[in-house]
């Protein structure tokens, strides 16, 4: 199928189909929407070499990630993917851990004359100078938003944070521990902190458990949680593999969620809704972040001095552990 033929099932012209694939506000998002349906249903795929030809640049986007260990990830990356295919783009995945690797994969995104990059987490002090190679940059996540003139989406992690501590104080906890965080002025734990603060209780350090943000990391810290301080009843977790991993560690040690404790996470990936019991946590709403992602970068694409800050909202899911 071509855009020929979207057109025409569509009733629209060819240019109509090319602008909405491309995401230009021109068209309504309706119609956006209908052309992506098609395209999706029918298995349109656009003629790459004659793109490369007509813009003279690469359609490849580096897809630069810490690891695809973490379910979030992986999930975002799939949804990004899903969102750029059609749109005559492919994403080249490069998964850095550290600063090091962060330095060779910008060198080798460089080499290869990507026409955009999409970070997920990464030092923006080491892609930054991309854009003077004329290489779109879109940075998503952080602690903070950036100071250079960029484009980022920056989830609200510290209003989710205190939202979710909020929400266990509501539920009669008030020896609330945390898991996970690498730093205390990391935005999940800083909301947690403030909600402490603002309910009378405070942080009690005893109960901040700073940590990678694993399943293995989850199971140890919540051993040496329950060794070291039994009276806590409730645990906010940094993301939904520690919070499972801290799961499975209480029913290990015959702790009743949530009746003795009560255990959250963060991220709302697939794996928490089918685990016993089912986890409550925070969703981090893909679509909405990869709508972004994907806008940003193509304005960027068409204008290299285009750069924003998007914010976006997290959203609390309520199950069966908290």
């Amino acid at each position: 199928m071509t855009q020929k033929d979207i057109a025409l099932k569509l009733n629209v012209s060819q240019a109509t189909v090319s602008m909405a694939l491309k995401g230009s506000p021109r068209i309504s998002q309706a119609l956006r929407d209908s052309v992506r349906k098609l395209v999706n249903d029918c298995g349109y795929r656009p003629n790459l070499a004659g793109q490369l030809l007509r813009r003279g640049r690469s359609n490849i986007i580096g897809a630069v990630f810490p690891s695809l260990r973490h379910g979030f990830h992986a999930e975002l990356f799939q949804e990004l993917q899903r969102q750029l295919l059609p749109q005559g783009y492919l994403l080249y995945l490069c998964c850095a851990e550290s600063r090091e690797e962060l330095v060779s994969v910008a060198g080798y995104l460089k080499q290869l004359q990507v026409a955009g990059v999409v970070a997920i987490g990464s030092a923006a002090e080491v892609l930054l100078p991309l854009r003077e190679a004329g290489i779109a940059l879109v940075f998503y996540g952080g602690d903070a938003p950036l100071e250079a003139e960029v484009s980022q989406v920056l989830p609200d992690r510290r209003s989710a944070g205190m939202e979710m501590t909020r929400y266990l104080i509501g539920r009669g906890r008030r020896r609330i521990a945390f898991i996970g965080a690498s730093n205390p002025d990391e935005p999940r734990f800083c909301g947690y902190r403030a909600a402490l603060e603002e309910a009378g209780i405070g942080v009690d350090p005893a109960l901040v458990l700073f940590a990678a943000d694993a399943m293995g990391d989850g199971h140890r810290m919540m051993r040496l949680l329950l060794a070291e301080q039994p009276r806590a009843d409730a645990v906010f977790c940094h993301n939904d593999e520690t919070a499972i991993g801290a799961l499975r560690a209480a029913s290990e040690a015959g702790i009743r969620v949530p009746e003795q404790l009560a255990v959250a996470g963060f991220d709302n990936i697939e794996a928490g809704r089918y685990f016993t019991p089912a986890l409550t946590t925070v969703e981090q709403p893909r679509r909405e972040i990869t709508d972004a992602l994907v806008g940003e970068l193509l304005a960027a694409l068409a204008d290299p001095d285009h750069h924003r800050f998007v914010s976006i909202a997290c959203r609390q899911v309520v199950r069966e552990s908290a």
